[in-house]
Formats: C-alpha cells, structure tokens, sequence
C-alpha cells in the first residue's frame, strides 16, 4: 500500500495552479454566486479539507455552520455554512467523490436551492 505522503512510490507534482486567488476574488469583487459542496465521506477530498479551503479565502461567516435536511425534522442530510457575497460551504452526510450519483435527493435540493436563491431546508427536530 502506498502512503498519502508522497513518498517515493508517490511522486505527486501538481499541474494547475492554485485557484484560491480566483475564487476569492469572485467572492469579495463580484455579484457571481459560489457554491463549494463536499460529500463528508470522500476519501479523495475530505471535507475536513475543503472546508479548511474555503476558511482560507477569508470571507465573512454570516450563517454558522448548521444542519439542513429534506423533511424538516427526522434526518440531518448535511451540513451549510453562509458566508457574505452569497458563498455557500455544504457538506452531504455518508456523500463521497461522486455525490450526485450517491446521495442524488440531497443533491438535488442542494442544487434547487442554490439556484433558487433561497436556504437549505433548516432540521428542527
């Protein structure tokens, strides 16, 4: 087995840029709404990672990170943090690299959601 640490057998260079200045400028300089979303069981991008990432571009947190679900009251479905310039950081539970494909209702209303401008359905148990 091989280790995630680039050890020799893994020799990892990295071929693109790094994108966080991009996307921090569409967060702070322009109106383009931004979604960053994450399967909380991906073994290739945890969302320990992710969400380290978007901590990093600095915005400003509007909505704590809470759990939402798709009936309102019997199962937390993920997770969403708001910040300002309409930035969204969502996480779906047992979701991994493939989230559409695995948990396709939460996914789908993720998506209803954020093209519709309006929040994800907020658990009240």
């Amino acid at each position: 087995f091989v280790r995630g640490d680039n050890s020799a057998a893994l020799n990892y260079t990295t071929s693109e840029t790094n994108l966080m200045p991009l996307h921090r400028h569409v967060a702070q300089k322009t109106d383009i709404r931004v979604m960053i979303y994450n399967g909380d069981t991906d073994p290739t991008l945890n969302s320990f990672i992710a969400e380290w990432w978007v901590n990093e571009l600095g915005l400003t947190e509007l909505e704590a990170w809470r759990p939402w679900t798709l009936d309102g009251k019997k199962k937390v479905v993920g997770y969403v943090t708001s910040y300002d310039k309409n930035f969204w950081f969502v996480t779906i539970r047992g979701g991994g690299h493939m989230l559409p494909g695995m948990k396709p209702a939460a996914s789908f209303e993720m998506l209803r959601s954020f093209l519709a401008n309006s929040a994800l359905p907020s658990f009240a148990p």
